[in-house]
């Protein structure tokens, strides 16, 4: 059961995995028991839908209103006389409820998939429908009256053993939580032949007002964040926006993660082996792929950790980043163009994790802008000069802009790293955006 909503905050919810241990007993009895539990569900609501779309065919409570689909099919099988006697005498009523649960969810994902095939344009008529499952694949959810014992990192979850159902306790190891995070029903999940506890965990945040309400306010601070991955991870600027007056307060340079170069060598390696192999089979180069899947999954998040961190340390109530979905890689080698392709992945990616991360952990809300002009413009709308020195004098400030370079001038004599540049301007137009006579003033030495 989650947490009630409350006026004034709202709710942040993650997820917490961790590796169970305890010799001697496995989750695959219980694992099967469960899916056996949620096939005869799933008949059963395919045999009676009529219950989980119309609330007026449910059966009545005591009160005369409709019960709600879980109820209504539970007392379909339970009680003496029911139309689809429940076969499992021994199985407990929160393990029972939790997979009329995955029942419905199951079916209620199959009708919508249907529908659509049913109301699908002509141009698609050849396609088949889509059928129900023939098998269930379900990991166990633990309700309340499955687990206790929840101290620590140790838990006690009632599983079966050689046929009957008994208390076992386990440990697990994971990450502490602050005290104000509340564990959800567990359940776990068997992978690669280990079991794995996966808690939903949920604590209140204060509202904030969006946007617009923190921008609104007396003083703020919004950080800008150019996302990189070429020379740097992500640059950062810090701006203040006081009496419509943005100051830059502080800018810092993150350090592009050193898998980055690894990748582009795998991506070789991968290209290479398969100019020798005219077939392409399931798990080709699975272990190449596997590294640098894990790389990347490890470079998200630790970019975004520190950029997460870097804003609450400067009291910042934003993060501005930019809206980079149109991104496409440039014609080349397959190594070249795989790696642009995935480093375009990589930003959307280090976006998310600053999205969720920053809210949850200190209420940051994070926007993304448009990228337009970004780094052709200096924060005063003026063009720049763009190239790999600081140009000097007039003849070589107008000369065409080089993208990618690493320096820009203005003809007003403003100078400044590009990324630097781009960073403020991304923060600016979230600024903009809701104080349109917001003015940049200065920045830092």
């Amino acid at each position: 059961m989650g947490i009630k909503r409350k006026k004034g905050f709202g709710i942040a919810t993650k997820s917490l995995k961790s590796k169970l241990s305890r010799e001697g007993f496995s989750f695959l009895e219980t694992k099967n028991f469960f899916n056996e539990v949620v096939e005869f569900y799933f008949m059963v609501i395919n045999t009676s839908e009529s219950g989980l779309f119309s609330p007026e065919q449910r059966l009545k409570e005591k009160s005369g209103k409709p019960k709600t689909p879980n109820m209504h099919y539970e007392a379909l099988t339970i009680w003496d006389g029911c139309p689809y006697p429940f076969p499992f005498s021994d199985c407990p009523s929160a393990f029972r409820r939790a997979a009329i649960k995955k029942a419905i969810g199951a079916y209620c994902s199959w009708h919508s998939n249907y529908q659509k095939w049913v109301n699908r344009p002509k141009r698609h008529k050849h396609h088949k429908p889509p059928v129900q499952p023939r098998r269930f694949n379900f990991s166990p959810q633990f309700y309340s009256g499955m687990f206790k014992d929840l101290i620590g990192n140790e838990i006690t979850l009632k599983i079966l053993v050689n046929g009957s159902w008994k208390w076992v306790k386990f440990s697990f190891e994971g990450r502490e939580l602050d005290a104000e995070w509340i564990f959800g029903s567990p359940s776990v999940v068997i992978q690669t032949g280990n079991a794995y506890i996966l808690f939903p965990v949920e604590k209140y945040v204060p509202a904030t007002g969006g946007v617009c309400g923190q921008i609104s306010k007396d003083v703020v601070r919004v950080l800008g964040v150019d996302i990189d991955l070429d020379n740097h991870g992500a640059i950062l600027s810090v701006l203040e926006i006081e009496d419509n007056q943005v100051r830059e307060c502080a800018r810092r340079f993150i350090k592009a993660p050193n898998g980055l170069n690894l990748r582009k060598r795998d991506l070789g390696k991968i290209a290479v082996k398969m100019n020798k192999t005219a077939i392409i089979h399931k798990g080709y180069c699975f272990k190449k792929w596997e590294k640098i899947r894990n790389r990347e999954k490890d470079m998200g998040y630790q970019v975004a950790r520190e950029i997460i961190n870097y804003a609450k340390g400067y009291g910042c109530a934003i993060i501005s980043f930019e809206h980079l979905k149109n991104l496409r890689p440039k014609k080349g080698k397959y190594s070249k163009r795989s790696n642009q392709k995935r480093s375009y992945w990589l930003k959307d990616k280090i976006y998310q994790n600053v999205k969720v991360g920053a809210y949850h952990d200190y209420s940051i809300l994070t926007t993304r802008v448009n990228p337009r002009n970004t780094s052709r413009l200096d924060p005063w709308g003026s063009e720049v000069s763009r190239k790999n020195y600081i140009p000097r004098t007039v003849t070589e400030q107008n000369i065409e802009y080089n993208p990618g370079a690493t320096w820009v001038k203005s003809p007003s004599g403003y100078t400044a790293h590009s990324g630097v540049n781009a960073a403020r301007n991304i923060g600016l137009k979230a600024v903009l955006r809701y104080k349109q006579d917001a003015v940049f003033v200065s920045e830092t030495a």
